[in-house]
């Protein structure tokens, strides 16, 4: 492997040379070089690794890379509108405000990342592991999510309106005060979630689901489809309270 280090690169025909120069030897790895502003786009790459880089509002609208690994870097209203990465792994990276419309970014590892305020109309997430990521007001209603895994990720604010999460087990998702119009959650289970002030309506589902692990609020639950769901107690009563201003009293106890 080839190491570039410290290295300010803002020209696409530079760092193509770069590329060019270990392509018969191996990989590239550019390691704390600077990118911001740089004007990449249209590369075409079979390998691009970036270690602890900067590519602050860098263009790389259409790169098409076979290998791509970024970590630890910073992204901040970056463009990869289009861009066609499959299986690509982003960890650690901070990509608030970045363009990733159109961005073809299934089966790809997408860790521990702030995407919060990216434009992500109509990318492709199929497969992707989302887990420990946040997406802070960020509408991913046209963005493909089948298969993908949200463990710990943060979509408060955001809205998932229309998709589906059916039969899976969410841990430490963070959906508060999110849109979930029209979501199916229909047997899902809840371990340690945050869904309070969320917005449901009456096609979101929650048929069969154990919201036990859920801090929920009754006032916007109340419309959402709950047949079968498994409550707490104190849920339940919240629900009724909000809902119809009926008060769930416990039986007194024989003196």
């Amino acid at each position: 492997m080839t190491i570039y280090e410290n290295l300010t690169i803002t020209d696409g025909d530079l760092l193509f040379d770069f590329l060019q120069a270990d392509a018969d030897t191996g990989e590239t790895l550019f390691r704390d070089c600077n990118f911001d502003g740089a004007d990449f786009a249209n590369i075409e790459t079979d390998a691009l690794e970036l270690e602890r880089c900067s590519l602050i509002g860098a263009n790389l609208v259409n790169m098409v890379c076979s290998a791509l690994r970024i970590s630890d870097s910073v992204l901040e209203g970056a463009r990869l509108d289009r861009a066609e990465a499959h299986e690509a792994e982003l960890i650690g990276c901070r990509l608030t405000s970045a363009h990733l419309s159109g961005a073809k970014l299934n089966l790809s590892r997408i860790t521990e990342c702030d995407l919060s305020g990216a434009d992500m109309t109509d990318a492709n997430l199929f497969g992707a592991d989302l887990s420990g990521s946040r997406f802070r007001g960020v509408d991913l209603s046209r963005v493909k999510l089948d298969g993908s895994k949200i463990e710990r990720a943060d979509f408060s604010m955001a809205s998932l309106r229309g998709h589906g999460f059916e039969g899976q087990h969410l841990v430490g998702v963070n959906l508060t005060e999110a849109d979930l119009g029209g979501c199916d959650f229909a047997g899902v289970v809840f371990e340690d979630c945050h869904l309070v002030g969320a917005y449901v309506d009456s096609e979101t589902v929650f048929d069969r689901a154990d919201l036990r692990g859920a801090f929920i609020s009754g006032e916007h639950m109340i419309k959402a489809r709950l047949r079968g769901a498994i409550m707490l107690p104190k849920q339940v009563s919240s629900l009724v309270f909000d809902g119809f201003g009926i008060v769930v009293s416990e039986p007194e106890q024989p003196r």
